[in-house]
């Protein structure tokens, strides 16, 4: 199928203008991209799902407390079952 002129450069407008669209910078989002780069690249490796989420609720302090998130869900548990 051949296209016309008149097509062909709206098409390249069009083109041009979301190419433009979504190559602004944008620093919020840049910011926000960067900073879970960081915090992936300083997240240990092979932890179990319990390791993980306790070291995502303590965040990057080091205070990862593993026997105080399986006793707080031991609780949970004892008392989702009553």
């Amino acid at each position: 199928m051949k296209l016309s002129k008149k097509d062909l450069k709206r098409i390249e407008k069009s083109a041009i203008k979301y190419k433009q669209f979504y190559e602004t910078p944008n620093h919020e989002i840049d910011a926000i991209v960067q900073e879970l780069i960081d915090s992936s690249k300083n997240m240990p490796k092979n932890m179990t799902k319990e390791e993980e989420i306790s070291y995502i609720l303590n965040g990057d302090n080091g205070d990862n407390d593993l026997d105080k998130l399986k006793q707080i869900i031991e609780e949970e548990e004892g008392s989702n079952a009553k």
